[in-house]
């Protein structure tokens, strides 16, 4: 008997099972794929990966579950948006089902949808770009906040993330989901939560209240109160002069939050790890700078 699949579902009418995953960001955000994913994706025939994959070994290390089939999102390295796609549409028992990350390739329009905070908006996009590909399933990344949205006879599926949304948060409910394509032409969709891997998980996205109050179920800040002002630092003039050296300072200090280590980064960690980081000095002498400014101020 398949765990994700309800009683009310004969085994023998699924045609075909599909895992569903996005938003890995590996190894930037997570260092690598939960083994728990090989039990969760055991019985797939494919898995679809919606975006912001991170370094294509992502899909390497899946492929060794199942087939996979993947696009490019919004925040992925030089490789993976040269390699995959936009989106893509795979056809199962005569079935069309289309595979996006959903962002807008225009930064200014992208920028915008998030200030908007829209969920349902952004759900009605996904429904209508399906119903121009013809597809009766719609699989999108992007948000990091699992869900099923069905208007028209189309189901939009985000399955949620593994990595967060960005350096300074953690994912605190990880999930993937699988799509049961059914003999009758229906389709079924269960998400499943990392750390409970043996039943199916209700989504507790509510498409209506916007990106900031559902962030509170699956996301949070890491950022310790002395370090909030982080995120309305100027490290402009740094970027353009040695853009990653500020994230080679910073992400070794958030992968030991996102592994449990520690519960936040705070400005003594970042002090510390600043001394003594392999970047030019000159960065060095501008970032303990402008995080001195900063917290004085």
């Amino acid at each position: 008997m398949n765990p994700y699949l309800p009683q009310t579902i004969n085994s023998q009418d699924v045609l075909a099972t599909i895992g569903l995953i996005s938003d890995t960001h590996m190894p930037q955000r997570w260092a690598q794929l939960p083994p728990v994913l090989t039990q969760i994706f055991a019985n797939v025939n494919m898995i679809f990966h919606a975006g912001d994959v991170g370094e294509l070994w992502v899909l390497d290390e899946l492929s060794q579950i199942a087939p996979v089939i993947a696009v490019h999102g919004n925040d992925e390295p030089e490789e993976a948006t040269r390699e995959l796609p936009y989106q893509q549409i795979v056809t199962i028992a005569g079935q069309r089902l289309l595979l996006w990350h959903s962002h807008y390739p225009n930064r200014v329009d992208e920028l915008h949808s998030r200030r908007s905070g829209n969920l349902r908006e952004g759900c009605i996009r996904s429904i209508a770009r399906a119903k121009s590909a013809g597809a009766k399933v719609v699989h999108f990344g992007h948000w990091h906040l699992p869900l099923v949205f069905e208007q028209d006879g189309i189901l939009a599926v985000n399955a949620g993330a593994i990595a967060s949304g960005n350096p300074y948060e953690q994912q605190v409910i990880q999930t993937v989901a699988l799509l049961f394509v059914l003999r009758d032409g229906r389709f079924h969709i269960s998400h499943v939560n990392l750390a409970e891997p043996e039943r199916p998980y209700t989504p507790q996205t509510d498409i209506d209240a916007g990106f900031a109050r559902n962030f509170a179920v699956y996301g949070r800040s890491i950022l310790a109160p002395d370090l909030a002002f982080l995120l309305k630092l100027d490290l402009s003039d740094i970027y353009r002069t040695d853009r990653g050296a500020f994230l080679d300072v910073w992400l070794p200090l958030a992968h030991r939050v996102w592994a449990g280590e520690k519960p936040h980064v705070g400005l003594d960690d970042l002090l510390g790890a600043l001394k003594t980081a392999d970047i030019k000095e000159a960065t060095r002498e501008k970032l303990t700078a402008v995080l001195d400014t900063a917290f004085f101020k």
